[in-house]
């Protein structure tokens, strides 16, 4: 049951950093610089490994999920606070509405009862 609200975080996460390195710019909502495009696919990839895979305990995707969870909420708090964190990445407001979502997902996934 676990695996199937993963899933779709997975797959959000790999799309977007695979698309990151062909189409870094979406809209005018996003702007992907190359290393959040690495960190998304890595992220996906190993969300998509772990929902996957059929002998993956229930410890691994609720850590998964946290984890994405409060890495996502870092990520909210840096686009608050440092959008432009000393030119070294930038955070526009879509970017920092979609870790919002996604964290809050995955700390909501992180604590189901399974």
């Amino acid at each position: 049951m676990l695996k199937t609200y993963i899933r779709p975080l997975a797959i959000i996460l790999f799309l977007l950093g695979l698309s990151g390195f062909f189409q870094p710019q979406f809209w005018g909502v996003f702007e992907l610089d190359l290393w959040q495009s690495f960190v998304y696919l890595i992220g996906g990839a190993i969300g998509l490994k772990l929902s996957f895979t059929s002998q993956t305990e229930i410890k691994y995707l609720k850590n998964y999920a946290t984890t994405v969870g409060i890495v996502s909420l870092v990520f909210v708090l840096f686009g608050l606070t440092f959008p432009n964190f000393f030119d070294w990445f930038h955070l526009e407001p879509g970017e920092t509405v979609l870790h919002l979502v996604i964290g809050v997902y995955g700390c909501i996934i992180g604590d189901l009862k399974e």
